[in-house]
C-alpha cells in the first residue's frame, strides 16, 4: 500500500513541477482596486487548488461530524428499543397467577 501512496504522490509531484515550468509566465490580477502585478499564472492555480483542497478537506469533516452524531443517536435509539423488548419478553415469561376455583356456590 505505501508502494501506491508513493506512486501517486510522485505523480503529483511530477504534475505539479512542470505545470509550474511551462506555465511561468506572470500575469497581472485586479480585484477592487488591489493589483498585483507578475504573479506566475502556476502559482495563481495552485493557491486555488489548495483553497480548494482545504474546502473540500473541512466540508468532508463536517460530514463525518454529522453521520457520526447521527449514528450515536441511532444506537441509543437501539439500546431503548432492546431494552424494551426484554422487558417485555420477562413480563410475558411471568407465571399467570394461579387462577381462583370459580365454581359454583
Amino acid at each position: 500500500m505505501r508502494f501506491i501512496y508513493l506512486i501517486v504522490i510522485l505523480g503529483f509531484a511530477f504534475f505539479f513541477v512542470t505545470f509550474g515550468v511551462q506555465n511561468s509566465d506572470p500575469i497581472k490580477l485586479r480585484y477592487f482596486g488591489y493589483a498585483y502585478d507578475d504573479i506566475p499564472i502556476y502559482l495563481f492555480v495552485f493557491v486555488f487548488f489548495v483553497i480548494g483542497f482545504f474546502m473540500a478537506a473541512l466540508l468532508g469533516a463536517i460530514d463525518k461530524l454529522r453521520m457520526t452524531l447521527r449514528m450515536n443517536k441511532l444506537y441509543r435509539k437501539i439500546d431503548d428499543l432492546e431494552q424494551k423488548n426484554l422487558s417485555l419478553l420477562r413480563s410475558s415469561q411471568q407465571p399467570a397467577p394461579p387462577s381462583q376455583p370459580g365454581g359454583l356456590i
